[in-house]
């Protein structure tokens, strides 16, 4: 599997903020500024879709879930 476009921001308990299809995670722009200050905000771009377009899109809701999945694996998140 590929690696998705992560933005990943401020200190905290991590807050992942998943945009719906079609969509990217440019949309969540004030909801970052807002909770950054209190949160690790972690946005991914689903595969196929804004910063993660070079990526190979999912056919299932269950391949971007585990895009998702394995991108915070890679950071180390267990708990969210």
């Amino acid at each position: 599997m590929q690696d998705i476009f992560v933005e990943d921001i401020g200190n905290g308990t991590p807050l992942v903020l998943v945009h719906g299809f079609l969509g990217s995670s440019d949309m969540w722009g004030p909801q970052i500024d807002f909770f950054t200050n209190n949160f690790r905000v972690i946005v991914p771009a689903l595969p196929g879709f804004g910063k993660s377009n070079n990526v190979n899109s999912c056919d299932s809701i269950e391949c971007m879930a585990k895009s998702i999945l394995t991108s915070l694996e890679k950071k180390k998140i267990e708990r969210f």
